[in-house]
């Protein structure tokens, strides 16, 4: 069985205005050789780090399809990302009617979480968006299942999203089990959330 969850905003991009943090440099390009190995697995805590690459390297080939260039893995959205995956995965919330960029228990949305990160102090500008996945059982919490959902099933906006020629940076969170409590306890289980964002100074 697989849960799936919509995006953030109808548009998927919201743009801000000035923020306060301070901002994390980008951090090394994934390996992608090393990270197909991750592709048509579930998480394991042993090996989150390579599936937050398998995540990116999937997108990055879903870009360069329609010709557009990879994206810059940058801290502070690696952090917000990760965070909520974790939340995600350990309040189970996802679900039927809910929202999955909203924790309950915080109240914490996309744009707080990345401020709060301090992705993308005093710009001129930026913009972010978030996607976000689970999905339980053979196949289904798997990084390629998630990418593909995105790009290639939803209806949502998250092709657009993925495939945004503006956005620029992303950070991936990833946690093992569903945030969906329809799929608690069950194999296979993965959460994934990226978050995108372009900044402008």
């Amino acid at each position: 069985m697989n849960r799936t969850l919509s995006l953030l905003g109808a548009a998927g991009v919201v743009a801000l205005g000035v923020l306060p943090a301070l901002s994390a440099p980008a951090v090394a390009a994934p390996n992608c050789a090393a990270a197909s190995a991750y592709y048509d697995s579930a998480p394991t805590s042993a090996n989150l780090a390579m599936f937050r690459q398998a995540v990116h390297c999937l997108i990055d080939a879903e870009r360069a399809a329609v010709g557009l260039g990879p994206l810059t893995v940058n801290t502070p959205l690696t952090n917000a990302a990760v965070s909520h995956a974790a939340a995600a995965a350990s309040i189970k919330w996802w679900g039927p009617g809910a929202d999955s960029h909203r924790n309950p228990q915080t109240g914490s949305t996309p744009g707080s979480r990345i401020t709060a990160a301090g992705y993308c102090p005093n710009p001129v500008s930026w913009a972010y968006a978030e996607t976000t996945y689970t999905g339980w059982g053979t196949g289904a919490g798997t990084p390629r299942a998630a990418v593909r959902w995105w790009v290639h099933v939803s209806t949502y906006g998250h092709r657009q999203i993925v495939l945004s020629p503006t956005l620029k940076d992303l950070g991936v969170g990833v946690a093992v089990g569903s945030a969906d409590p329809a799929g608690a306890g069950s194999p296979g289980g993965g959460t994934y959330v990226v978050d995108f964002g372009r900044c402008q100074r």
